[in-house]
């Protein structure tokens, strides 16, 4: 079930959604899982949101989208 969540949070990003993404915000992708844009770097991640757990690094271009796990 907690892979379900996951998948489905990260399936839910999209590269329009990361380049539209402001220093600080928080993008809640579900009930688990939440987008943050680190307030002073170009530093993206999606987090357990719960604990605030830093689980991916989000690296992407114009067509794809990289999870790089922490």
């Amino acid at each position: 079930m907690e892979a379900n969540k996951l998948n489905q949070a990260l399936e839910s990003i999209t590269v329009d959604m990361l380049n539209n993404l402001e220093y600080g915000e928080e993008i809640e992708l579900n009930e688990n899982y939440t987008l943050y844009h680190y307030c002073e770097d170009d530093i993206v991640v999606v987090n357990e949101t719960e604990n605030w757990d830093e689980i991916f690094q989000v690296l992407w271009n114009d067509k794809d989208i990289t999870f790089e796990k922490l």
